[in-house]
């Protein structure tokens, strides 16, 4: 190949990127071998720029937003927040935010994305929550350690300590369990029935000597009207 048929493309090759289009991305955008504005946040690109003419940019719609500089010809929708799946409005959407949904109380997401929101799972008695649920998690449940108890079924309540019957001044009747906790009676109570008991003793003791003296008295009288037939 002559070396003049080389020119041409060597020249070609070396002035390309002097010629090249280099566009600010940030703010601009490449269209038609023209660098367009970007329109701003919170609008749209209604028409690109011309060589006599800047880029058209028009707001976003109700309902709608843009977050960033941008060359969309359409906003975004913002996110519908359906109270059929559980979900509140967090924070409502501007024409540069999307809204912020929320599970409502005593829920949480059923997926990463949270498109629905389901029950929080109450522990059931006999068993305590240890961990509360999130938005992202569930509630967590563990059996009631000795000395514990729950007594119903619920997504907040942890395993309460068995009460105390001596701080109250009293006496334990009952032996609590994982699912219900100690009873508790006066000592009132047990003193009355001790003291029933010892009465009764007492008065059981007593016929049962009345009794032996009655018979004692009444064996000696048989003997004494023996003797008297007798004479």
């Amino acid at each position: 190949m002559e070396p003049r048929s080389l020119f041409w493309p060597l020249a070609w090759l070396l002035f390309y990127p002097v010629f090249t289009l280099t566009c600010n991305m940030m703010d601009q955008y490449q269209n038609n071998g023209r660098c367009c504005d970007k329109c701003p946040p919170g609008s749209k690109v209604e028409s690109d720029c011309t060589e006599s003419t800047a880029t058209q940019c028009t707001a976003c719609n109700n309902g709608e937003y843009q977050a960033t500089w941008n060359q969309e010809k359409a906003c975004h929708v913002h996110h519908y927040c359906d109270h059929n799946a559980g979900l509140i409005v967090k924070t409502k959407g501007s024409s540069t935010a999307d809204a912020v949904c929320d599970c409502e109380a005593g829920r949480h997401c059923s997926s990463e994305e949270c498109a629905t929101c389901v029950k929080n799972t109450p522990c059931a008695p006999g068993y305590g929550v240890i961990q509360e649920a999130t938005q992202s998690s569930d509630t967590k449940c563990q059996p009631c350690p000795t000395g514990t108890f729950s007594d119903i079924s619920s997504s907040v309540k942890p395993c309460h300590n068995f009460t105390r019957c001596e701080n109250l001044g009293m006496v334990e009747k009952e032996s609590g369990t994982s699912s219900s906790d100690v009873i508790c009676e006066t000592r009132k109570h047990i003193a009355i029935i001790v003291s029933a008991i010892v009465i009764s003793g007492l008065v059981l003791v007593a016929l049962l000597i009345i009794i032996l003296r009655y018979r004692s008295w009444v064996k000696k009288k048989m003997q004494l009207q023996v003797v008297y037939q007798v004479f």
